[in-house]
């Protein structure tokens, strides 16, 4: 009985890709475009200023009790890790999260909100990893630290109310460019079955440099908050001498996919990098691996400019909450 389950629940993930209904519906959401004319308008452009300024952008979060996390520093390279329990429970799935910001960001205040809304949210233990970023520390120190810290954690997890039996790997924007990175790793070591799964919200997963594959970069190349002169600014700034098809900058140009976690994988219409999402889920799903995609229709990056009540914050987590029920009831 239990092995029938599992293979209906791996039935039911893979076939969310399989329903899934074209993004193009060509109209943008009208909360975001008055957040795009108002807020988002004031937040400086990449080309026009400095790395510092760039990390120096304040944007609003609510307060959490910072006796919800806890600051550790793990592996000879002295990684910064923030363990986030607000349930002070034990026993709890663990989430190995990494931060959006064009590799060119530590973690920031709002950030550090997300991290902790994660964990209640998904009633799990959340390890935010702080990796160095550029242009101080160019590729490879972001996808060291990524990995270093996925090791970690699953040996030691558990010294800090985690599951090490239930790992999960989530990233948004540039941090799910790394967790897609960490499982393809992962995989070549023989450690994948270690994650349970991967969820990549908005992730860059080709190395924009290649944008001329991708319609969407060029279809909301600016005006939509991510734009496509950010993302080759971050990538000179991150990685200006990685070859094209390096699948650690660029996990889509992996030769192998296969034997890859279950994955969760969120894209958004008006986002240059919407197609590279897709094209990525579409690799995993012919590799044989289970995906469960979704694309948001009428909005940016991340979904950026949305109310906090926004429904579609809610259809992320239940997206999230689904799968996770049935990757962690295996």
């Amino acid at each position: 009985m239990k092995r029938a389950f599992i293979g209906l629940a791996v039935f039911n993930f893979c076939s969310q890709l399989v329903q899934a209904q074209p993004c193009q519906t060509g109209k943008l959401d009208p909360r975001v475009a008055v957040a795009l004319r108002t807020v988002l308008a004031d937040l400086p452009s990449s080309l026009t200023t400095s790395v510092e300024q760039i990390r120096a952008i304040k944007m609003k979060a609510p307060d959490f009790p910072k006796a919800d996390v806890r600051y550790l520093t793990i592996t000879a390279d002295s990684i910064p890790l923030q363990v986030y329990n607000p349930a002070h429970a034990t026993g709890l799935p663990i989430i190995i999260s990494y931060h959006p910001g064009g590799f060119v960001t530590p973690i920031l205040p709002f950030m550090a909100y997300e991290f902790w809304r994660q964990a209640k949210t998904y009633n799990a233990l959340v390890f935010a990893v702080d990796y160095r970023v550029a242009p101080e520390h160019k590729y490879p120190a972001a996808v060291n630290d990524a990995y270093s810290a996925f090791k970690w954690v699953a040996s030691n997890g558990h010294r800090y109310g985690g599951d090490t039996s239930r790992i999960v790997v989530l990233g948004l924007s540039a941090g799910g460019n790394l967790a897609a990175v960490v499982c393809q790793k992962a995989e070549k070591e023989g450690l994948a079955r270690r994650i349970k799964l991967q969820i990549l919200n908005c992730p860059s997963t080709d190395n924009p440099r290649n944008f001329a594959q991708h319609p969407s970069y060029q279809h909301y190349a600016s005006g939509y908050f991510q734009t496509k002169a950010f993302c080759q600014y971050s990538i000179q700034a991150y990685a200006p001498d990685a070859a094209l098809d390096n699948p650690e900058v660029a996990p889509l140009q992996s030769k192998r996919v296969s034997g890859l976690p279950p994955a969760v994988v969120i894209t958004a219409e008006f986002d240059p990098l919407r197609d590279e999402g897709y094209a990525y889920a579409e690799r995993l799903r012919n590799a044989g691996v289970p995906v469960r995609y979704h694309c948001f229709a009428g909005q940016i990056h991340c979904l950026v400019g949305l109310p906090a009540d926004a429904h579609e914050h809610q259809e992320v987590d239940q997206l999230i909450l689904t799968a996770m029920r049935e990757v962690l009831s295996r």
